[in-house]
């Protein structure tokens, strides 16, 4: 019964996925880690929205199947980038680009997003602290001053060889935003993936040059 009704939801997102995502149709990934980014983060990001600044942007990199009712889920306008041309079908349509997270400056204009969010990104496709950096740059570049990073990783040596720290060209500070369970910048989950959740706020250009 599980494959048949995976087997329809499929093939009512082949029909349609406009219709697929009114009859509320998902293809989620069953993870501690993604369950955490899923109610605590989003919860927190819709909280944000709520607030007097407003419903504001979110920029989500990297998309895929399990990714596609993320903009239901989230408050502040979503958009979103990806490499493979194959992945534009799961972002909303005139909001979704092709490209690479370490080019996104090219594509958006500066302070553009409230919030970005890069999970998953490092160990696929983000495998060098050079280009780690070049993404946290192009993070800084598209986000607000005050804007919120968050990243995810798996940290195991096969996945993430270098450090990862939100913090390293002194483009983000750290900070513990308020969700239950969390009490520091790194949150590990504590999963069979070693998946860790770090939060950062974009700092000013004249904070930086200090």
């Amino acid at each position: 019964m599980p494959k048949l009704k995976d087997a329809l939801k499929s093939g009512l997102f082949r029909l349609s996925p406009a219709l697929a995502a009114r009859c509320g149709v998902q293809f989620p990934l069953r993870a501690p880690n993604r369950a955490f980014l899923e109610q605590q983060v989003f919860g927190y990001l819709n909280h944000l929205a709520d607030g007097p600044q407003g419903p504001g942007r979110c920029l989500f990199l990297g998309m895929g199947e399990y990714t596609w009712h993320y903009p239901r889920l989230l408050k502040p306008q979503f958009h979103s980038l990806d490499m493979d041309p194959a992945q534009a079908r799961y972002g909303v349509p005139g909001r979704h680009l092709t490209g690479s997270a370490t080019e996104m400056a090219a594509f958006y204009e500066p302070g553009f997003f409230d919030v970005v969010v890069a999970n998953g990104l490092i160990g696929y496709g983000l495998n060098d602290p050079a280009g780690y950096e070049r993404m946290l740059q192009q993070c800084h570049a598209v986000l607000k001053p005050g804007g919120l990073l968050v990243l995810g990783y798996n940290d195991t040596p096969e996945r993430a060889p270098f450090p990862v720290h939100i913090d390293a060209l002194g483009l983000f500070t750290p900070i513990v935003p308020p969700i239950p369970g969390v009490v520091h910048s790194r949150h590990p989950m504590r999963d069979k993936y070693h998946h860790v959740f770090i939060f950062g706020q974009r700092r000013e250009a004249e904070a930086i040059a200090a």
